[in-house]
């Protein structure tokens, strides 16, 4: 119900006693989840043939969300409602599905995650929370631009780079049960940047490419060269296109022993 709530935030829709959500085609899956959840059999019907609709008319569920702080203006949801403290990332994983993204820029190894809002304030709590759970503090900044019918508009960013977007990441989406909720393609999206982080933090430049075109890690990369192929550092260097000195360091580092006397490896 916390990551319904904080969906609902993002992408959810109040008229009247309806409370409704529009998802893309590829995103049908998350209405099925909702619906689930809230044990209803309410339709998902197709909008237009790119598009879904859940709409769900209960008063209850009215009222209680609009308790929470869910009123049918988007930019009169400015505070960031109280949960308890157990359930808060469910919430915030809702919001990130629903008004948020994971970008992975495999070119410039880069991870980039974050959060948009059309009020500053709601941006800035959401930031208090996931300062005070996380240690990581975003910053929040304004975008204004002009639409094709040349209205000026104005939304609010908060963003994450590199580490900490993935430390981010890791407190919304690890050890989920199997009642959780989440939006199926963004959960890849962090399967993934948790791979490039260990691609990162697997060595230097130079190591991460030997490592990515033999796909073998470092240390399973010397052990075939030096123990199984009796090779010597020149030989070695020579084959991964470095100096011989880089050779000996990973050697070391890797806790492989070369014994210069006896040219042998242990």
């Amino acid at each position: 119900m916390a990551y319904i709530l904080g969906f609902a935030f993002a992408d959810g829709n109040i008229y009247k006693t309806s409370l409704s959500w529009d998802v893309q085609k590829r995103d049908k899956n998350i209405l099925e989840k909702i619906n689930k959840t809230l044990r209803s059999n309410y339709p998902i019907k197709e909008q237009r043939k790119n598009s879904y609709r859940l709409r769900i008319n209960n008063q209850i569920l009215i009222k209680g969300a609009v308790a929470k702080g869910l009123f049918p203006r988007k930019s009169l949801r400015l505070v960031f409602p109280k949960i308890p403290q157990k359930l808060v990332r469910h919430f915030v994983r809702g919001y990130l599905d629903g008004d948020g993204w994971i970008v992975i820029r495999n070119e410039k190894n880069e991870i980039d995650t974050g959060f948009v809002c059309g009020n500053r304030s709601f941006l800035e709590n959401l930031s208090k929370i996931i300062a005070s759970e996380t240690g990581i503090v975003g910053r929040v900044r304004e975008k204004n631009k002009i639409t094709p019918k040349g209205f000026k508009s104005k939304t609010f960013l908060m963003e994450y780079y590199s580490a900490r977007a993935v430390k981010v990441l890791d407190w919304l989406f690890e050890n989920l049960g199997p009642d959780d909720i989440y939006l199926s393609r963004k959960y890849k999206k962090y399967l993934q940047t948790k791979e490039l982080s260990i691609y990162l933090k697997s060595g230097t430049k130079k190591v991460r490419v030997i490592q990515k075109q033999l796909q073998k890690p470092l240390k399973t990369v010397l052990r075939d060269l030096y123990l199984d192929k009796h090779l010597d550092g020149v030989q070695i260097a020579n084959i991964l296109h470095v100096h011989s000195s880089s050779i000996y360091r990973w050697l070391e580092k890797t806790g492989i022993k070369y014994v210069v006397h006896r040219n042998s490896y242990e």
